[in-house]
């Protein structure tokens, strides 16, 4: 949500007439302005703290067009806090009737209530989310619903997951890999080979990762160039602290492997790489 952040307003005093009429008519009104908004804006800050996520889910139902969106929003991030989140069948099928109304809504409605469907890990959202692609999802919102059903596991849903796979845009390609990989389910294991030579390196990557953690080995090309530093700098667009998130993701796929050319690897990592966190983990794969 936009927030607005008042100009703070610095000068000297001046014992002039002039600086009198100045800091009397401008300094002053000035200072009570933003006091104003300042008041404004805590009491607003106040208010929306105390909304619970029934209040939220309302706002999303009969607030404006841009309350729907930003309550929606909210409700996604309140819904991290496990401790907040309802545990009563009414809760569950306003969310779904919320979903279902914001079809037609401003995209971020339907994107934000499909994360904050996935953020209670329950399965009665399966079906809801599984419907949404079958019946033809707007492209803009393929993204987040593929990433919902991947974060609540539902293993259901892999049959539709796996037709996006294929799909022209490589950022839905990929984020239906890592749905995929992240059900951790054998039957994925085929489906994810196939995508193992897509022209998208980052899907190529997380096919690799994902394949790794059930134990498979068909990315190990790839799995090798992950965790050289070499490989990844020949991507301008990935910096040194992104270089050094791969390689711990990659590192914690294969800790479980027992291929030599992946141990040598890792054993390189645990004795020269710049990264001291990076060195911990190998060294922790090494010697358990």
């Amino acid at each position: 949500m936009a927030s607005y952040d008042p100009q703070q307003h610095n000068g000297k005093e001046d014992k002039s007439i002039f600086g009198v009429i100045i800091h009397s008519f401008f300094v002053v009104p000035f200072l009570i302005a933003v006091f104003s908004v300042l008041l404004f804006a805590s009491v607003k800050i106040l208010m929306m703290e105390k909304q619970t996520v029934y209040d939220l889910l309302n706002d999303v139902q009969a607030g404006g067009m841009t309350k729907r969106w930003q309550s929606a929003f909210e409700l996604s991030k309140v819904l991290g806090n496990p401790k907040l989140i309802p545990d009563d069948d009414k809760f569950d099928q306003e969310l779904v009737k919320a979903f279902n109304q914001a079809q037609y809504d401003d995209n971020r409605v339907r994107q934000y209530l499909a994360l904050a469907m996935a953020k209670t890990g329950k399965d009665v959202f399966f079906d809801p989310l599984i419907k949404a692609l079958k019946l033809g999802e707007k492209e803009e919102n393929l993204y987040a619903i593929i990433y919902a059903l991947g974060m609540l596991k539902a293993k259901k849903a892999i049959p539709v997951i796996a037709n996006y796979l294929e799909h022209q845009e490589a950022r839905i390609r990929l984020v239906a890999v890592m749905a995929l990989g992240n059900m951790e389910d054998l039957q994925t294991v085929n489906m994810l080979k196939k995508t193992l030579t897509d022209s998208e390196p980052n899907v190529e990557w997380d096919s690799a990762v994902a394949l790794a953690k059930m134990g498979d080995l068909s990315g190990k090309p790839i799995l090798l160039n992950l965790l050289d530093r070499n490989y990844l700098a020949k991507f301008p667009e990935v910096d040194v602290q992104e270089q050094t998130e791969i390689i711990l993701v990659s590192l914690k796929s294969c800790a479980h492997l027992s291929d030599g050319d992946i141990k040598a690897e890792i054993k390189k990592l645990a004795q020269s790489d710049q990264n001291m966190n990076v060195r911990k983990v190998a060294m922790e794969i090494l010697h358990p």
